[in-house]
């Protein structure tokens, strides 16, 4: 039989199954254990539903694997969802993809983007709306949510560089971090069943910096997510543990690095590139790398960059 203990945390009574305290949290501060033990609990359980991904967004996603997909079948399925359809007319006629010609309808929208497109702005909908959306820290989402689209941004942009294939780049990097969003929504949920205040981020930050790559992955993994995009989302903090012959967790990892360079929802952490080994794991050229850099400090310096977008 499962033993369990009582512990307190910003005033709360939280019950922990000891035997989920594994060798990942073995070395961690005792709150931090605790906690973590809490939301590996939760998150492992059978019972564990992440945010409900939309129909658009898992039709969207499994036509972008098959071939022959008509224009018509993807108008069908974006049409069922106007948040998602007002979304992707709105991201035809940004900056980014504009041609001087305003777009007007949804098929018109849809010709303009492709269909690798369209699912990311469908998964930006659900981002936006449904993962980066935890009541009391309403300011970390929006931080989150914005560093989320640059670093889809940036794992794009690197793609490109590399001549990866970077149908998935973006994807990637909208995911990599929203375990950490995960992690507050359970924590958000367990406290407000015992009425109790929420836990300051800064009390949280060991357990989320600890936890949100496998917290992201589990949901990836539910959601049925390519097992690209979950190995990513699992490894971007230590892409020598990947386990595909992809190279994506190494392209979030970079992103990452510049995230902190630009101070895109974090302060900021200049970096030196030639003291930088990530660059250099996918062989790009210092050229690439300033490039890449300055890429970074414009979506940084500019938010209109990622709004346009939005």
């Amino acid at each position: 039989m499962n033993k369990f203990h009582r512990t307190d945390f910003s005033d709360a009574t939280v019950y922990i199954n000891a035997k989920q305290v594994d060798t990942l949290l073995s070395d961690e501060d005792e709150l931090t254990r605790k906690v973590g033990a809490t939301v590996m609990r939760e998150l492992g359980s059978e019972t564990y539903q992440p945010p409900l991904l939309p129909e658009v967004a898992l039709s969207l996603s499994e036509m972008a694997n098959q071939r022959d997909v008509s224009i018509r079948e993807v108008e069908n399925a974006v049409s069922r969802d106007p948040a998602v359809a007002a979304r992707v007319v709105s991201v035809a006629n940004s900056a980014f993809y504009s041609r001087g010609t305003p777009i007007r309808s949804l098929r018109s929208a849809i010709t303009r983007l492709g269909l690798a497109e369209i699912r990311d702005v469908a998964f930006q909908v659900v981002a936006q709306t449904r993962i980066f959306r935890v009541r009391g820290y309403g300011d970390h989402m929006r931080r989150l949510f914005s560093a989320a689209q640059a670093a889809g941004l940036i794992a794009r942009k690197t793609c490109q560089m590399l001549r990866f294939e970077s149908e998935m780049a973006y994807l990637c990097g909208l995911l990599h971090d929203m375990g950490e969003a995960i992690i507050l929504s359970v924590i958000a949920e367990a406290q407000r069943e015992k009425r109790a205040a929420l836990p300051e981020l800064t009390t949280l930050r060991p357990v989320l910096d600890l936890l949100h790559a496998t917290a992201g992955a589990r949901v990836c993994s539910k959601w049925g997510l390519p097992e690209l995009i979950t190995d990513a989302v699992r490894h971007h903090h230590s892409p020598q543990k990947s386990e595909t012959s992809s190279q994506m967790a190494t392209v979030v990892a970079i992103g990452d690095i510049l995230l902190a360079h630009a101070g895109i929802g974090c302060e900021k952490k200049p970096v030196v590139p030639l003291e930088e080994p990530m660059f250099y794991r996918v062989n790009l050229t210092p050229p690439d790398v300033e490039a890449l850099i300055e890429y970074a400090e414009a979506i940084g310096e500019d938010e209109a960059l990622i709004q346009q977008l939005e």
